[in-house]
């Protein structure tokens, strides 16, 4: 986070993160699952690999949980009869990631349901994204988007208003989950001082709740698409007033739009895989990458040039050519030139980065 200096903060200085050594066989399954999950095509020539037996099945494990790929290996591998491949110690671990992913995207997005009644009780406009809308919109409920947190998207002006709501709700508010012990601990008055200088997001929300495979509750709340300071904004009044409810199961949850949806998920990568602190701290993975072309891929004619209005309204074009410029290169795509930023997308531009992050 950054402070209230207009000026955007530096990118990270270019290396090259020891998790995204990834070449040869192990990479080509890997970007496979991850484009399309398994849900959209029948397995290609790529899933020959995994019957190899020469092929490291360990290693593309290690790879997809470091990638958050863990449940979308589990779900191509299974729904595709490619089971009998790994190795028989392997076999019930694989299948354990998508068991896991599917009980909490049903727990989390039930308590995004009831935190929903008290938002809307206390007359603030919200719109939940990432992954507990995610993945109904992209991924068809299959619960191969990986999420342990539910996040929310506000105004600035209703940050008091909404921690209130949240308090009610039985939240507390800044606190941190000590999972040894399993209770919440006071945060630092350091990371408070980072929040109060960085106002793009509220500390976390944590509810203790009585479930052994999500012991505790986070919410996430953020009030801008990208970070404080940062000189691209979207007004949140207009990105609020686009959103629209998703159902997911038998429940209703209020969301972006589709074409906010997507420039969130670019702005996100951007401010986590460009600027220095976030890269530092958590980095991006390639199911971020992929969810950019999927989100992409899921929009209608009318929100595409709902987008395009936007890059250009709101003068997004670095950014947007930065994110979807290392998508390209990924997988093979041409979003820059779809989106109209293809002359940002510059080696120059496309190399202030961490370093090979995607190889």
């Amino acid at each position: 986070m950054t402070t209230s200096s207009t000026h955007a903060p530096a990118p990270a200085a270019g290396r090259t993160p020891r998790h995204f050594a990834l070449d040869g066989d192990v990479r080509a399954v890997l970007l496979a699952v991850a484009e399309h999950q398994g849900l959209d095509h029948a397995p290609d020539d790529v899933a020959d690999l995994l019957r190899r037996p020469d092929f490291d099945h360990g290693r593309l494990i290690e790879h997809a949980l470091r990638h958050k790929l863990g449940a979308a290996l589990s779900d191509y591998v299974h729904r595709h009869g490619l089971r009998r491949s790994f190795p028989v110690q392997l076999r019930v671990p694989l299948l354990s990631f998508l068991q896991n992913a599917r009980h909490r995207a049903a727990v989390l997005t039930a308590e995004a349901a009831r935190v929903s009644q008290a938002i809307a009780a206390a007359g603030i406009a919200a719109a939940w994204t990432k992954g507990v809308v995610a993945q109904e919109r992209l991924y068809d409920g299959r619960a191969v988007r990986q999420f342990n947190d539910i996040d929310l998207m506000i105004r600035p002006e209703d940050r008091g208003r909404l921690s209130a709501a949240l308090l009610d709700a039985g939240y507390a508010a800044e606190q941190v989950w000590d999972s040894v012990s399993g209770r919440l601990l006071p945060r630092s008055r350091a990371e408070l001082r980072i929040y109060q200088l960085s106002p793009d997001h509220l500390p976390h929300f944590h509810r203790i709740g009585p479930d052994p495979v999500v012991p505790v509750f986070v919410l996430d709340v953020a009030n801008s698409l990208t970070w404080h300071g940062a000189k691209w904004q979207v007004p949140m009044d207009e990105v609020l007033a686009g959103r629209r409810s998703l159902t997911v199961g038998e429940l209703s949850l209020p969301a972006l739009s589709g074409a906010h949806s997507f420039l969130f998920v670019c702005l996100h990568l951007f401010r986590e895989g460009w600027v220095d602190r976030f890269a530092r701290l958590k980095g991006a993975n390639l199911s971020q990458v992929a969810e950019v072309l999927r989100e992409w891929r899921r929009l209608d004619a009318g929100e595409r040039a709902s987008v395009l209005e936007a890059v250009a309204a709101y003068g997004l074009a670095r950014p947007v050519a930065w994110v979807c410029g290392h998508t390209d290169r990924v997988f093979g795509t041409s979003l820059t030139e779809e989106l109209g930023v293809g002359e940002e997308a510059t080696a120059e531009w496309l190399g202030e980065s961490v370093g090979g992050l995607w190889g």
